[in-house]
C-alpha cells in the first residue's frame, strides 16, 4: 500500500503567555525565554516562509498603559514581586518586528470578546473570533503563523483546521 503523502503545513499556531511576546519589562529570566521565542519564530519564519503573521497582541501603548498600572498597584510589594520594573516605552511584538524582517504581513487578531478563565463557553467564544479574523486577515498568504495565548491555542487551531487549512499546533516553551 503506498504511503500517504503528508499534508504541507500552511498554518502554524503557537499558544504561549503574553508576557512572552514583547520585551516588555526588566526580568532576566523572562528575556532568557523571549530569546527562545525569538528563535523559534525565526526557524518558523524560514522553514516555512511565513506570509501573514495572525497575533493576539493588541495595541501596544494599550498593553504598555496596563502594564504600568500594574507597577503602581505592586509597588511597596518588592519582596514579594521581585524589583522586576516595566519598560519606559511601549514596545512592539517580538513577531511584529520579524514580520518587518521576514518581509510579512502583521495582523493583530485580538479581539472585543472576552474570555474568562476556565470557562469554556467564553474562551469558545473568543477562539471563534479570533479564528474568524484569522481567516479574514488572510489574504492570499499561503503560509501562516498564528499566535494566542495558550488558552486559546487547541480552540484556534481546530476552527482553522475545519476551515480547511493544515495546521500544526505548537505550546510555548515546551517545559
Amino acid at each position: 500500500m503506498p504511503r500517504e503523502a503528508t499534508k504541507k503545513v500552511n498554518v502554524v499556531v503557537i499558544g504561549t503567555d503574553h508576557e512572552y511576546q514583547r520585551h516588555q519589562d526588566t526580568s532576566a529570566e523572562r528575556e532568557q525565554v523571549r530569546a527562545d521565542f525569538e528563535k523559534l519564530l525565526r526557524s518558523i519564519f524560514e522553514k516555512n516562509k511565513i506570509a501573514l503573521v495572525a497575533e493576539e497582541a493588541s495595541d501596544d501603548e494599550a498593553v504598555w498603559k496596563a502594564l504600568k498600572k500594574d507597577d503602581e498597584l505592586a509597588a511597596g510589594f518588592e519582596a514579594l514581586f521581585g524589583d522586576v520594573k516595566t519598560v519606559d516605552a511601549p514596545v512592539p511584538t517580538i513577531a511584529s518586528e520579524l514580520a518587518k524582517v521576514y518581509g510579512a504581513k502583521h495582523a493583530d487578531v485580538d479581539v472585543e470578546v472576552r474570555s474568562k478563565e476556565g470557562d469554556p463557553e467564553s474562551i469558545a467564544k473568543r477562539d471563534a473570533a479570533m479564528a474568524d479574523k484569522i481567516l479574514s486577515a488572510l489574504g492570499d498568504a499561503q503560509s501562516v503563523l498564528v499566535i494566542v495565548g495558550e488558552a486559546h491555542r487547541i480552540g484556534v487551531s481546530e476552527r482553522l483546521n475545519n476551515a480547511g487549512r493544515s495546521v500544526e499546533s505548537r505550546h510555548f516553551p515546551n517545559v
